[in-house]
């Protein structure tokens, strides 16, 4: 085996050892938010929750990034020559879409982390607010006062939510037992 081969098979050893434990940190729990490993987009940054949860979503992707990089590093190291070479080329190839997978996987785990997020953080309807807030507090962009005329019977009402049953956290709350209002 030639210098060159040598530097090659070691680089990707040392890439997939490097993708096989932020895999690991990841499925574990344990990936530090940081600005080089794992799956960085401004969902995954918004909170800590977001960024475990991505990165765990990515996990196994990169653990399977990092399988194929060494898998392409043996057998460069067996073969050799330009088959070797060629294998080599394919799983890098194979790796990086591997690796697109985990981004997307990641993000799209943010992103429905961050949408939840947004559903449940509306107006308040008692003491505490249905969203963790106040009833006379702002959340979310939408300012939540008490109601001003409500008919009775509108589930508005009881909660001092202006804009009636579509607004803020009262969207779809409308149904009402007694449909001959």
């Amino acid at each position: 085996m030639n210098a060159v081969l040598v530097v090659v098979v070691v680089f990707l050893v040392g890439l997939a050892l490097v993708l096989g434990g932020t895999g690991v940190a990841a499925l574990i729990g344990k990936l530090p938010g940081n600005g080089v490993l794992g799956v960085r987009t401004p969902e995954t940054r918004r909170s800590p929750e977001a960024w475990e949860l991505a990165n765990r979503a990515a996990a196994p992707s990169f653990l399977g990034s990092g399988l194929v990089l060494l898998l392409g590093a043996l057998a460069l190291g067996l073969i050799g020559g330009w088959i070797g070479g060629l294998v080599v080329v394919v799983s890098i190839v194979f790796a990086l879409a591997l690796l697109s997978v985990a981004g997307l996987a990641g993000a799209r785990a943010a992103a429905m982390w961050d949408a939840t997020q947004d559903d449940q953080s509306g107006c308040g309807c008692g003491p505490d607010g249905c969203g963790g807030h106040s009833g006379d507090s702002d959340s979310g962009g939408a300012v939540c006062a008490p109601a001003a005329d409500t008919q009775p019977g509108d589930p508005a009402a009881d909660c001092g939510v202006t804009g009636g049953c579509g607004s803020c956290a009262l969207q779809g709350m409308c149904e009402t037992e007694n449909t001959s209002r």
